[in-house]
């Protein structure tokens, strides 16, 4: 009896000294950000914007006679007026919105013809072409002698996304009325505005 009490007090110290069966804890944590659908300017060397200004000069208008200037007149998007512009522009969208729209190159008052024979007007088409991440182009246009202009805005691809990738361009220019009129004498100025925007 004694040997029986004895082996079974020294089971329950063996079963008291093992200890018990480890308990782990697994968990996930979510890391999470967001980039919204934005288009910036960003010129070499400076910081993101979201405006931009440029000059494509065009020097003088007129021909001695004073009349437009036959370059002006035979001018294209493959050899446009003047120097284009360009800049980059950055989009994180995975298409954007592009459209473009410009006013009269004009002296004074527009709408008003100055006198019988002269103008102080000169039409012209405006274009903004995009370079895209695919690697082609595509470009809008406004021209501002029509009542209509459909092709001024389109939706396009992802932008390239490194170097200049929009180009502004000014040509096709003629006389308002007649390319017969002469041009009146002073500082001719035009504005082109663009806008390049998210549209996914």
């Amino acid at each position: 009896m004694k040997k029986i009490l004895l082996l079974s007090a020294a089971s329950m110290i063996v079963a008291a000294a093992t200890p018990a069966a480890a308990q782990s804890v697994t968990g996930t944590v979510n890391v999470t950000g967001n980039v919204q659908g934005r288009c910036s300017v960003v010129a070499a060397g400076g910081a993101a914007a979201q405006t931009f200004t440029g000059t494509i000069g065009l020097g003088q208008l007129d021909e001695d006679d004073g009349t437009l200037k036959a370059g002006l007149e035979g001018t294209s998007s493959a050899a446009s007026g003047g120097t284009p512009f360009a800049t980059r522009v950055v989009c994180t969208a995975a298409s954007v919105n592009v459209d473009v729209a410009a006013e009269t190159l004009a002296n004074g008052t527009r709408g008003t013809a100055p006198a019988t024979g002269y103008a102080n007007e000169i039409n012209y088409t405006a274009e903004m072409e995009v370079a895209l991440a695919a690697g082609t182009t595509d470009k809008v246009t406004f021209a501002t002698a029509s009542a209509s202009n459909a092709g001024a805005s389109k939706a396009v691809g992802r932008l390239a996304a490194s170097g200049n990738n929009v180009t502004v361009r000014a040509y096709g220019f003629a006389t308002k009325g007649a390319s017969t009129n002469l041009l009146v004498a002073g500082d001719y100025t035009s504005t082109i505005t663009v806008n390049v925007s998210p549209s996914a």
